[in-house]
């Protein structure tokens, strides 16, 4: 790889696809500030009706806001990776990424990183712009006395330190918690990118039904094993189980959800690396 070939991919894309990114970009930003405009809304009303601002500043948004934010990203993570192979979505598109001057590797590399990278950029960028538009919204209406620079533009980078300094204490059920649960998060992104490799149009509505089928799927055989598990002489298993103890079953548990959620990530990861090296203008798949 080479960081000049790179970074002359990364501008044709951005000078092509400005608009593009700037959307996804945006519809994030301003989902993560609904709570604060109806914060505004509401504030503004309220002053206007009663001509109290302590009454109307009750409602300033903390914790909540930040909770939102949070659910925002979730949400929007998954469906801006269904998004990382874009530019392979009309045939004349195809051959203008195919006949770009660089390597697969530099040119997969970006997509991934605009993608994913950039959904975290704007997450992190959010936090502290929407806690600076409240601030400055309740200083220049209300007086900067009434200001208060809320807690929620930080709930991301103390939960990251918290962990942090937590792995460093050593091991323990909660950092396996979290290791689990992002983990999870970052397999369940995964499938999105592989979808798009797969399907360049509608990848993300493709995703979602996949994952449906499979839920579906899942919960038809575990009914129709119930009954016939119930027939079966499962005491050994038990036995066995309660010579183990519980602790000793939950962290078994969760190493084998670590060994399973990272095996899914590498997966999906490689074979949507292997998929773009191999596409070609048209397939059957992508007409």
């Amino acid at each position: 790889m080479k960081l000049d070939r790179f970074m002359n991919v990364a501008r044709w894309n951005f000078a092509i696809n400005r608009s593009h990114y700037l959307k996804l970009a945006l519809g994030l930003f301003f989902a993560m500030s609904l709570p604060l405009l109806l914060f505004i809304l509401t504030t503004m009303w309220m002053s206007a009706v009663t001509g109290n601002a302590e009454y109307a500043l009750a409602s300033l948004p903390g914790t909540g806001l930040g909770s939102w934010m949070c659910g925002c990203f979730y949400f929007a993570l998954p469906l801006m990776a269904g998004y990382t192979f874009h530019n392979l979505l009309t045939k004349q598109t195809r051959i203008k990424e195919l006949t770009l001057p660089a390597s697969n590797g530099e040119k997969f590399l970006f997509h991934a990183l605009v993608t994913i990278g950039g959904a975290l950029l704007t997450y992190i960028v959010s936090f502290f712009l929407l806690a600076a538009l409240q601030y400055v919204f309740v200083g220049v209406f209300y007086g900067f006395s009434h200001a208060q620079w809320v807690p929620y533009c930080s709930i991301f980078f103390n939960t990251t330190v918290e962990a942090f300094w937590e792995y460093l204490d050593g091991y323990s059920n909660t950092t396996m918690q979290v290791v689990i649960g992002d983990l999870a998060l970052m397999a369940f992104v995964s499938t999105f990118v592989l979808g798009n490799a797969i399907k360049y149009k509608h990848g993300v509505l493709w995703t979602l039904l996949f994952h449906w089928t499979l839920s579906f799927f899942i919960f038809f055989c575990v009914g129709l094993s119930l009954p016939l598990l119930a027939e079966v002489d499962l005491e050994w298993l038990f036995d066995w189980l309660n010579e183990l103890g519980p602790e000793a079953i939950l962290n078994g548990l969760r190493w084998l959800a670590i060994i399973i959620l990272t095996a899914i990530i590498v997966f999906c990861w490689w074979m949507s690396y292997r998929l773009y090296c191999h596409a070609q203008i048209t397939t059957k798949r992508n007409k």
